[in-house]
């Protein structure tokens, strides 16, 4: 299954490839592994289906390793097997020098487990990555269930002797908020760097825009309020096209922004074209000019990074790793607080003629090639591993 001359590290994740619909966090492990597996040993436990699905993945076998290649196995869950019972079995029928979690609310991929390693069952030592959940955007979301888990998870001590991994100095400070005397290390997160389609962007007239939503349609990614604001803009304005590229996550949202949507003034068109896969990112935002994700919180970002080593500026909320971009001409980051900033800033897009988009395009490439991808990352990842195992 595994190289015997290299340690060992055992992931649990709730959705891993081929599933795409999760977004950040299924890229954050798929980047991690492709890094590091000529380092690390990886086994991967995760679901066998993607956010919000029912039907397995084609070709998967469930509930059996599959080897992905020699430093790298994953365990798919089918529903029906997610027990107490099974996931212990499942623990202690593997060889691994270390846990690592990427979840801090998840039942089975995180609580359930770090119960185990609490009760003395599994003797392993735990890095958790808690993914931005962490942050006070997020944390306003179903605050009541969080609150009450954090508060049990306290009063067991659930989280006492486990190690942290924040993806930024915010998050080192989000996770000091809520877990005191936390023995944290912080590490940017990683981005695969695969290679991409040749650019291309639709010739950028003044007086027209085409933006775009790439992430789960959730109340974390806060498209309602981007929705608002463009409600706001004069119809006078100009011509604005905003697509929506992302699974349903939340129904119930999801008609709310659909209300929004019908309100909306004759030259603000907005299309829906539902999720995509990883592989067809690229091609697909090609169409437009600029990202418009005003989320809650996020701990990385990755399609505000895919965004920009596309050439797309974005316009995005200040709860993110990503600040200062107006001074790079990488995009614009704006506090929720101020919204005729943000409506200051779609007229400026709106009224950008091509050569001065094109100009913001290219320093969105450098910014992100400089501060995105970043070889210091990758050996500060190893270093950490290393240092807990």
């Amino acid at each position: 299954m595994e190289s015997k001359d290299k340690k060992t590290i055992l992931i649990f994740v709730d959705w891993y490839l081929p599933g795409y619909k999760a977004g950040g966090p299924i890229k954050s492990i798929y980047s991690l592994v492709n890094y590091l597996k000529s380092d690390f040993n990886f086994l991967i436990i995760t679901s066998d289906t993607d956010l919000g699905d029912n039907k397995t993945y084609d070709g998967i076998r469930s509930n059996e390793w599959i080897s992905i290649d020699n430093s790298v196995s994953v365990f798919y869950t089918s529903s029906s097997y997610l027990s107490r019972k099974n996931i212990l079995q499942l623990i202690k029928s593997v060889n691994f020098d270390l846990l690592y979690f990427n979840s801090l609310f998840s039942f089975y991929f995180s609580i359930l487990p770090l119960l185990y390693v609490k009760l003395g069952i599994i003797k392993k030592p735990v890095l958790l990555a808690p993914r931005g959940m962490l942050g006070a955007g997020a944390l306003k979301l179903k605050s009541k269930k969080k609150s009450l888990f954090v508060l049990i998870s306290k009063l067991l001590t659930l989280h006492k002797s486990i190690f942290w991994h924040a993806t930024s100095f915010q998050e080192k400070l989000e996770i000091e908020n809520v877990f005191k005397n936390s023995v944290i290390t912080v590490v940017p997160n990683l981005q695969y760097n695969e290679e991409r389609l040749t650019l291309e962007h639709p010739f950028k007239n003044p007086g027209e825009l085409k933006i775009f939503f790439l992430s789960r349609i959730s109340e974390k990614k806060n498209l309602l309020f981007a929705l608002n604001l463009l409600n706001r803009l004069q119809k006078d304005i100009g011509s604005i096209e905003y697509t929506i590229v992302g699974p349903i996550e939340d129904a119930l949202y999801w008609e709310e922004c659909k209300i929004i949507i019908k309100k909306l003034p004759g030259n603000i068109r907005v299309n829906y074209i539902g999720a995509i896969k990883n592989n067809e990112v690229s091609k697909t935002i090609s169409d437009f000019h600029f990202l418009f994700l005003p989320t809650f919180n996020e701990n990385y970002g990755h399609a505000i990074v895919e965004s920009l080593l596309n050439g797309k500026p974005v316009i995005i909320s200040d709860q993110t790793p990503w600040r200062n971009l107006n001074t790079y001409n990488a995009g614009w980051d704006i506090a929720l607080n101020e919204g005729d900033s943000y409506l200051k800033t779609i007229e400026k897009c709106l009224n950008m003629n091509n050569e001065e988009y094109l100009r913001w395009s290219s320093a969105s490439i450098e910014y992100a090639k400089k501060y995105c991808i970043s070889n210091e990352s990758i050996i500060q990842t190893k270093k950490m591993f290393n240092k807990h195992l």
